[in-house]
């Protein structure tokens, strides 16, 4: 499978999402926090990575439809080590028809991380997870095996959703 970028399964979630919301709004209380960077730290991503890193991207206000916006957050280690976190509150139909496509996915090894969660890919390098109606994704590119470090990652921010 070619890989995509970030910003290419952003697109691809945000025509879910408008699909989802036909034209409902969600109120404001309900948005995605403005900074990610406070839900994936720079510690979770030296831990993840196994080495120091720069934050690389901290973006907030991320338009996705009527009334929901997204934030992200990204580290960088050296080489193409880099985690990155994407982070949106869904209304409740768009959440359902996120956990009616994650439920074709592989799970393996995620049993009590969110309400829903699975695996993007079978090489584990991006982590899928649903809390209620807030969704994250978590990538991890550059380790041969990420699936640990990127669970522990997302274990972190599922603690710090609130």
């Amino acid at each position: 499978m070619p890989e995509t970028s970030c910003s290419g399964r952003l697109v691809a979630l945000a025509t879910i999402v408008v699909v989802g919301l036909a034209s409902a709004a969600m109120p404001a209380s309900a948005a995605a926090p403005d900074n990610a960077c406070d839900l994936l730290t720079k510690q979770d991503a030296v831990a993840a990575l196994g080495e120091d890193v720069t934050e690389s991207e901290r973006k907030s206000g991320l338009a996705m439809g009527p009334g929901m916006t997204a934030a992200s957050c990204g580290y960088t280690g050296s080489g193409y080590h880099k985690i990155h976190l994407t982070l949106m509150h869904m209304t409740p139909e768009t959440a359902g028809i996120y956990r009616a496509m994650c439920e074709k996915k592989n799970k393996e090894g995620l049993t009590g991380l969110g309400d829903t969660s699975c695996w993007y890919s079978d090489e584990h390098e991006e982590l899928q997870v649903l809390k209620g109606a807030t969704f994250f994704s978590i990538e991890l590119r550059g380790l041969k095996n990420p699936t640990e470090p990127i669970k522990a990652a997302a274990r972190s921010v599922f603690a710090r959703l609130k």
